[in-house]
């Protein structure tokens, strides 16, 4: 005998209809207590700096106000990268960063590390009041220039009727403008010089930050150089490998040091990053102090590598015998200011500078004149190298103090070799 059914048809149908109704109504508002998706980033590419690989995220562009931006942007490195600290390595850095266009200013937000197989490392916030200087052909830069794109276009002057299209012309970098005349307008203006700077006085050291906005990071930047080197951490640091050769003497006073360029002359490995030699210099007293000490005087020789980065082997000079190249140079000195002296029959090899004993210090810095540049790795020799009392009091006659002021250490780590 067949079963009946529990519900009339009618009943049923009723009740099925119900149903859909109130799946109808409850489908938008489970849909309006779920999270909205987030729009998915767009990295876009806009160069490489430094051996990285630049991406910003178009999509996180946000005008804060007029003058500020906010931006997502990303560092890939091909080899994996060591925090100051040495605490770990990471192969990409995800940043958020804030622009003020007209002041030139970067404040990082956020900041993200990554290992070379994806897996997240750590993830910090930072201060947002903490705003430093952008940085010309930084990292910073790249994206600074990205974000305030449309900020720092030139406005566009008002006219009673739209100009009429360019005409086209076969060189536009030789191409010469036209005044209303029809004459050839004259060429623009050179760019201004830098502005001037000493080492006291009015365009003095404790000054240089205010001097041009080129120069802020000397105010602004949180790993100034020089520093009082104490409290280091021993490391089995690797060896600096040297590999200089003789070169001809070109040697310069340039008004703030004298300077011996080296070109050619060779280069340094460090831990299988190489930096080839620019120049060298010489600072009176030494700018960096170990342990408190500062010595009588200090060569700064500077590198740099393919990718850009700037490294400096600082050799301390104390009192004691004659050295052979500074022997060569200050015989060479040249007479006047911003003269170069160049001698193809003299060759100079900066080996000679360099102590028996090779064991250093090393720190993350920047460049100790403006526009004080920061990223610089320093590699300060802890043996100094002698010359005699009378090639330091010759010097001193040119420069008698020629030293920037030891800067705030700001908790950077300093190793040493054990």
């Amino acid at each position: 005998m067949p079963r009946k059914p529990l519900f009339h048809s009618r009943t049923r149908a009723s009740f099925h209809g119900a149903g859909i109704t109130r799946l109808t109504l409850l489908i938008p508002a489970l849909a309006a207590l779920l999270p909205l998706p987030a729009e998915a980033a767009k990295w876009n590419s806009i160069g490489s700096r430094n051996g990285a690989k630049i991406e910003v995220d178009s999509t996180s562009l946000e005008r804060v106000n007029d003058d500020k931006f906010r931006i997502w942007h990303r560092e890939s490195y091909a080899t994996p990268q060591v925090l100051d600290s040495g605490a770990f390595s990471f192969g990409r850095l995800t940043s958020l960063m804030e622009f003020e266009c007209t002041k030139r200013l970067a404040t990082l937000l956020r900041r993200n590390y990554t290992a070379t197989n994806g897996a997240e490392l750590k993830s910090e916030s930072h201060d947002s009041k903490d705003a430093t200087a952008v940085i010309p052909d930084s990292i910073t830069e790249a994206v600074f220039s990205y974000a305030c794109r449309e900020k720092l276009l030139p406005k566009p002057v008002a006219e009673e009727a739209p100009p009429s299209p360019p005409k086209p012309v076969d060189d536009p970098k030789t191409a010469k403008k036209k005044s209303k005349s029809g004459k050839d307008d004259p060429p623009p203006p050179p760019p201004p010089p830098p502005a001037h700077w000493d080492y006291d006085g009015k365009a003095g050291a404790s000054k240089w930050g205010k001097l041009s906005s080129d120069y802020a990071t000397c105010g602004l930047g949180l790993r100034q150089s020089p520093i009082n080197i104490h409290e280091t951490i021993g490391a089995d640091l690797p060896p600096i490998r040297f590999t200089y050769k003789p070169v001809p003497l070109s040697i310069i006073d340039n008004g703030h040091t004298i300077q011996v360029n080296a070109a050619g002359a060779g280069s340094i490995k460090v831990d299988a990053e190489e930096f080839e030699l620019l120049q060298f210099h010489f600072h009176k007293p030494s700018e960096e102090k170990i342990n408190g000490k500062t010595y009588e005087m200090v060569v700064h020789l500077v590198h740099k590598s393919k990718e850009g980065k700037l490294a400096v082997v600082a050799i301390m000079l104390q009192s004691g015998k004659e050295q052979q190249l500074i022997r060569t140079l200050w015989s060479n000195l040249p007479l006047e200011q911003n003269k170069l002296i160049e001698r193809t029959d003299i060759k100079i090899d900066p080996t000679l500078l360099l102590p028996t004993t090779r064991n250093y210090f090393t720190y993350i810095g920047s460049l100790t004149t403006p526009p004080c540049s920061e990223g610089v790795l320093w590699l300060v020799f802890k043996t100094p190298t002698q010359v005699s009392k009378e090639q330091i009091a010759g010097f001193g006659r040119i420069y008698k103090n020629n030293a920037r002021p030891i800067q705030p250490r700001n908790a950077r780590v300093i190793k040493e070799s054990r």
